[in-house]
């Protein structure tokens, strides 16, 4: 049973092997392009110069920040009547999240897995589980769009940093919108996420899979899960409340974050730069290429020169952030392993239903 279920998850992922290697590719030759020439030297010394006291303050921050992002999804499988520990849903959140980090984009990637997850393990049905990471995924989103926008107008309006253009403004509202109106179609009972994987599925070269294969089963989950979401939406605002508040949260773990980074590294960022840093480093990452990888090496290094903060310290950032990533991807992978290899118990919800 293991096995063809891992067979059926690799079955699904396999067609993105070769668009992941593609990007994969062009990701290295953009990092390749932009830290050719790039003072190392500096660099290494200023981390090196943080020392292990530092080192073990963003450690445990990032630590803290774990059920920070993971506490909405919690609530959300609460509300859909799949109750899981918290301690448990962070752990296969850490394990998804490895996975999205070495997959095109970070918000597809290591969703399959967490349903397989909540599905195989805890045995909440796959409607459910479905709806609680695509529900997950589009507040993360929102949460993200509205964050960005707000900075960019804040920067455009101020008239400060790279970001402060004429472009800012319109793009800000743009993505807004766009999120509005897919929340908003859920909450009107339409189902776009289900209309739009018939074209992920072409665009992967996997439009020939058959109806009741894997695919075909996850679009039925996707439909059902909408229907959910869509109760969910209009039955349980508290709970769709309190997950937004929660991703503020989570957000304003990340400007601190970036402000103690760059606090260790020698730099006590303005309360605007720290918005112009944060929006690169993000910005990168909503990329398609797995990690931002070359985009973040791009940015950052030309984010802190324009604000005169010179180009070291954005390379610092970005060493900094690549090492924090690959560490603790290499633990959600073997965590991954971990629960694709060994057979889990079914919780009581599975238990209950019978």
């Amino acid at each position: 049973m293991i096995t063809r279920a891992i067979s059926s998850v690799a079955g699904f992922l396999s067609p993105l092997i070769g668009w992941r290697g593609l990007l994969l590719i062009l990701g290295l030759a953009l990092a390749w392009q932009a830290l050719r020439g790039m003072p190392w030297g500096e660099a290494w010394g200023r981390l090196t110069g943080i020392g292990p006291g530092g080192l073990l303050i963003l450690l445990g921050l990032n630590m803290a920040m774990l059920p920070l992002m993971t506490v909405r999804w919690w609530q959300l499988l609460q509300a859909l009547g799949a109750p899981v520990g918290l301690c448990t849903v962070c752990a296969y959140r850490f394990a998804g999240n490895a996975v999205s980090y070495l997959t095109p984009g970070p918000h597809f990637g290591g969703e399959p897995l967490l349903v397989y997850l909540l599905h195989r393990r805890q045995g909440i049905p796959l409607p459910p589980a479905a709806a609680s990471v695509a529900l997950d995924r589009i507040l993360e989103l929102w949460a993200s769009i509205v964050v960005l926008s707000f900075s960019l107008i804040m920067l455009t309006v101020t008239g400060s940093g790279p970001f402060a253009g004429r472009w800012a403004l319109p793009l800000a509202v743009t993505l807004a919108a766009a999120v509005a109106a897919l929340v908003a179609a859920l909450c009107m009972g339409k189902r776009p996420l289900s209309r739009f994987f018939p074209w992920f599925m072409r665009l992967c070269g996997m439009a020939h899979c058959a109806p009741t294969g894997f695919a075909g089963r996850l679009l039925e989950a996707l439909m059902q899960g909408e229907t959910l979401t869509e109760s969910l939406l209009r039955r349980h605002r508290r709970p769709f409340l309190l997950a937004n508040l929660y991703s503020l949260g989570h957000w304003l773990g990340v400007f601190v974050e970036f402000w103690l980074m760059a606090a260790l590294l020698g730099h006590s960022l303005s309360f605007l730069q720290l918005i112009t840093v944060v929006i690169a480093a993000r910005l990168a990452f909503l990329t398609p290429l797995p990690a931002g990888l070359g985009v973040l090496e791009s940015a950052l290094p030309w984010v802190t020169a324009a604000l005169s903060l010179g180009s070291v310290l954005g390379l610092s950032l970005c060493l900094l952030i690549r090492v924090r990533d690959i560490l603790f991807s290499l633990a959600g992978l073997g965590l991954t392993m971990k629960y694709l290899t060994c057979p889990g118990k079914a919780s009581t919800v599975a238990k209950n239903a019978g």
